[in-house]
Parts: C-alpha cells; structure tokens; sequence
C-alpha cells in the first residue's frame, strides 16, 4: 500500500497542472507534422530496467483499447480521430532500434527506454484534449458514468463519478481500483461531480499517471526481499504486453481478479490462448523483422531516375511502398507458420511466396496471395527459403552488396561479433563495373594485400557471395548484366555462387547454393542460440547477462533446437519462473 502511494503521489503535479490548464497546449511542433528525428539516440541498450515505459506501440494500442472497452468500437474510432488528438498521436516520438554494447546495429523497438520532453509533452496534451473530447460530449459522459449523468437528480452524483473513477481506472491503471484510489482521483476534482469538467479531469490524470504510461511492478516480497513474484494483475500486464502490445483484455483480467493466474494450470492455460491469438502472431512478425534488421534498408524508389539502376530494373517500377511491401511479407510468413505449426527452422527453409502485391508478386513470377488460402510456391528451384527471399536480397540498387549482405548473416542471424574494420583500412565503395561481375569486384578491392583480406576471405565475403545468383531485386539469374555509366549493356558474364562459409573454426566445407548454406546453419545450432539473445532482448527489454541469464537463454536455445512449433517455442519464454516475477537487486 505504501508503494501504491509512492505511485499516487506521481500524479500530484499532473493533477496540479490539468487544474490550472484550459485550451490549447504548444507542444513545439505544428499540427500534422511528426517530430523532427533525435538527433542524439540512445547509444546502447539497457543492461537495468527499473522502470519500463510503453513502446510507442503499446501506448497507442492502450489508448484505443482503453477507450473501446469505455466506450464502443464505433465511440473510440470517432474519439481518435479527433483532429488534435490524432495529430498528437501522429507526433509521438518513434521508438529507435537500439544496439547493444559493442554492436553498430541492429536492437529491438523495446529496448528504447530514452524519455524525451516530447513523450511528456505529447501524453500530457493527449491526456487534456482526450478528456475534453469525452467530458464535452453528453453522450459520451451518458457511456462512461451511466444514466446518473444525465437524470435530473443530483442525489446520486457523488456515486456516479466514484463509479466512473472505478471503472475507468481499472482499464487505464490496469488493475482493481481501491476506495483509497477513488478517494484520491475524487480529490482532484472542485466541480459538481457528474459535470463535464469532473470526467475532463479524471480522464486527463488517468491518461497521464505513472500507471498507464509505465509498467509500474511492485511485487509480493518474498524471503531475501529482492527477488519478488509479480502480483496477478501485474502478472496479467506483462504477459498482455509481451503477446498482444497493449493491455489485458476481459478474460486475462478476469483470471487475475480470481487467482486463476497464478495457479500453474491456470496460468498455463492463458499464455496458450495469448500465444494462439491473432494479435501474438502479428507480434511475432514484428519481432522476427526487427530480428533480421527489416527496417533498415533502402528504399527502392530513390534511385529511379539514376541511368545504371534504369536500365537494370527493366520492367519493373519500384515505388515508395515496395520496400514495406517486401519487409511484410516476412511477417507475414511468420505469421502463417505460427498460425500452421510451422517451427523455428521453417522460417528458414519455408518456400511458400506471401506476395499480397502486384510489385512483390511480379518480382517471385508467382500470382498474388489473397491473405487467407494457401500461399502459392515458389516456382524457382533455387529460391530455398530465408536467404533467397527478396527482403534479405534487394539492395535498393543494381548493385547486390555482398559484403552487407554477408555481414547481416553473420552478425544478425547468426549472433557472431564482426570487429570493426582496422583505422588503417581503405574504405573504398564497391562500384558496378561495366567488365567485372560484383564478385570479381569485391574479391579484388578486399581480398588482396593489407589488414583486411582474412575477415573478408573467410567471415564475410562466403556468405555473400553464395546469393550471387539473384540480382540486386531479388530476381533470380545465371548471370550478370554489364553497364556503362549511361546505362548501355555492354556486356554479361556468368555469376559465381561457388563458396566456403566456414560458418564455424576450421569448417572447410564448400557450397554452392543457398540452400546449401542454409542446411550448414541448420547444423551449427547458431540460429537457435541467436535466436534465444534475440528473444530474450525482445521479451525483458534489456540486455542478457550470460551467468545471470545462462538458464533462461539455454531454455529457449533448447526449445528452439527441439523443433517444437514456432508458437510453443515463443511460448516457453512466459512458462519460465524469470518471466512470472522482478528482481529489485
């Protein structure tokens, strides 16, 4: 009780500050527009957490589920599109993909905990205007306080807001509200109680609490007092959290208010139904695209015009949405496996084509998949999963990068450490060559004299060149077109895939395809104890501690190398005690 009104008082200034606020509030960016980029982000990722805020993801998925379970569908659909409250929401900060020490990229959305002036900002107005929105309105107040807000008796007033204050705290603190809670929410309101004002204000101090804009966890102290098992109703958060991005829906709630959850059957029982739900396996996708750096590539409109990458597309014209088009098919392959069985390792070999548009289908030669049946198959040989998907081949040039391509394997499927080049390296660009393959290219600029040729002999240039065989828009070929600088072809020369990866020490065996590499993959047991970091930077926000975390990363490492399905693998993570409790150390 006590860390309850540690929490309470949090919200003093807010409630000091919504009483002296009326109007509009400046937030330092005109309407419509977003922010503009941090110019500073994060360095790293967090080792600690204290105290977690909501992704930017989570704290809209919040808004709007809080105001649908309030109000209706239909009411909080009208609500958010409100011309200032949508506005705001559009210039809420983006969350960054923050690397962990020692690596220059990749991270997850939820490792960024920098809080911004903006995050206050914007919250703070979000919470005022959403307020007024639904204090202003009758009907509005009619749904959130009931016919006592309307009736011509002022009798019932009083229990009319401690109702409202009850209900609605329960959706945006995300637990039961107490009589001391009611008392004091009821506090900051000097206006008839079921005025316009009254649900103005009660509405704006929700929005803005350390409880809804935080994952605010005390615990049940256990024997040493550092360690404690999460609460049900924390309990009910964090796995919401985790599987949906936003928060505990009617029967997740319902299993905290009863104990349910915190019985092992019961609590087994609902991380089954999360997991199974559509909402996991959109955030599964959005997990296994950060994991493989989706986000982070060029776009593929920005070079049109440009006489080399004319002359090389051809046919096909690239627009803005191309490069999201082909980042969504990934998801939207992990999701069809999650939804169908499919395992870890599926995801790597699969050769169904989730090309739901025209450009994505046109560059596969496949028809378009319509969402729901049965995606159609890959008609070339050659395409063997993962590796040959256009998301992990188009470059966003006509050049295929083999270098970049190489390390992205190595560094983020395969969770191995490349060093920095040497300060004495020359960092020349590979150009396209109007006589030489890229290959030829790359071989000669980084496989010749100096510092750098055993790192690329043996670490990075292998893993790129074995996709060599498919052109920088992922389009399978035997071989290379040649350009001048004007866009004339001037020649072609056959591309080599031939290649020892030597994904492992001492590992002298060649390839030749993709597919040959991804089999190479599948031995090593890379993947799956990469994917156990990746997972469990993702699930917890932070860093892994290789002898605090050992047994938490061998677990999944485990499950994943035991080809369960893709959702029990996922799943397993919430069955560990780590998950169900917080360490204050």
């Amino acid at each position: 009780m006590q860390q309850r009104r540690l929490t309470r008082t949090l919200v003093v200034v807010a409630a000091a500050l919504v009483a002296a606020c009326k109007g509009d509030v400046d937030i330092g960016a005109p309407p419509g527009e977003r922010p503009p980029p941090i110019e500073n982000p994060p360095p790293v990722a967090p080792e600690e957490l204290p105290l977690r805020r909501l992704s930017a993801v989570q704290y809209r998925n919040t808004l709007r589920d809080v105001l649908t379970r309030a109000l209706g569908a239909t009411e909080a659909s009208a609500v958010l599109r409100d011309g200032p409250v949508a506005e705001l929401l559009q210039s809420y900060p983006q969350d960054l993909l923050v690397p962990v020490p020692g690596e220059s990229h990749g991270g997850f959305l939820r490792m960024d905990q920098g809080v911004q002036q903006r995050h206050i900002d914007i919250s703070y107005s979000l919470g005022l205007r959403v307020g007024e929105v639904l204090g202003t309105s009758a009907s509005r107040r009619g749904l959130l306080l009931g016919t006592c807000a309307t009736d011509a008796s002022t009798a019932n007033d009083e229990a009319c807001l401690g109702g409202f204050i009850s209900r609605f705290g329960r959706l945006a603190l995300r637990r039961p509200v107490d009589a001391d809670d009611v008392a004091f929410y009821r506090a900051a309101v000097s206006e008839p109680p079921a005025s316009a004002l009254a649900v103005q204000k009660v509405v704006a101090l929700m929005l803005t609490a350390p409880e809804f804009l935080y994952f605010v966890e005390h615990g049940q102290p256990e024997a040493d007092g550092t360690v404690s098992r999460l609460t049900a109703h924390e309990l009910a958060v964090r796995l919401s959290y985790h599987f949906w991005q936003t928060m505990p829906d009617e029967a997740l709630a319902a299993a905290a208010d009863s104990g349910e959850l915190l019985t092992e059957d019961g609590y087994r029982e609902q991380v089954e139904r999360l997991v199974g739900d559509a909402r996991a396996h959109q955030a599964m996708g959005e997990f296994f695209s950060q994991w493989f750096r989706l986000d982070a590539l060029e776009e593929f409109n920005t070079r049109v015009g440009d006489p080399i990458f004319d002359a090389f597309r051809g046919g096909f014209t690239p627009t803005g949405d191309t490069r999201e088009h082909i980042n969504a098919e990934v998801a939207d392959l992990v999701t069809w496996l999650a939804a169908h069985d499919g395992t870890l390792q599926d995801v790597l070999t699969d050769r169904h084509a989730f090309a739901r548009t025209a450009d994505l289908a046109s560059l596969y030669g496949v028809p378009r998949w319509d969402g729901d049946s049965e995606p159609p198959t890959f008609l070339e040989s050659q395409r063997s999963g993962l590796l040959t998907r256009i998301a992990f081949l188009a470059t966003g040039s006509a050049n295929t990068r083999p270098i970049i391509k190489g390390y992205r394997i190595r560094n983020a499927l395969l969770c191995e450490r490349i060093p920095p080049p040497p300060a004495d390296a020359m960092m020349t660009r590979v150009e396209l060559s109007a006589e030489l393959t890229t290959r030829e290219v790359v071989e000669r600029l980084t496989e010749g004299q100096g510092s750098c040729p055993a790192c690329h002999r043996t670490r990075l240039n292998p893993l790129g060149f074995v996709t060599e065989n498919f052109d920088a828009l992922g389009r399978f070929r035997s071989a290379q077109r040649l350009f001048d600088s004007n866009g004339q072809q001037v020649g072609e020369r056959t591309v080599r895939t031939d290649t020892v990866p030597a994904l492992t020490p001492g590992d002298t065996r060649s390839v030749s395809s993709a597919a040959d590499v991804t089999q190479l993959i599948l031995e090593s047991g890379l993947y799956e104890d990469c994917f156990a970091r990746q997972y469990f930077r993702y699930t917890f926000a932070r860093v892994e501690s290789d002898e605090a975390d050992g047994p938490v990363l061998d677990a999944l490492s485990a499950a994943a190398s035991g080809r369960q399905s893709l959702r029990d693998v996922l799943a397993s993570v919430a069955l560990r005690p780590e998950f169900q409790r917080r360490d204050f150390r």
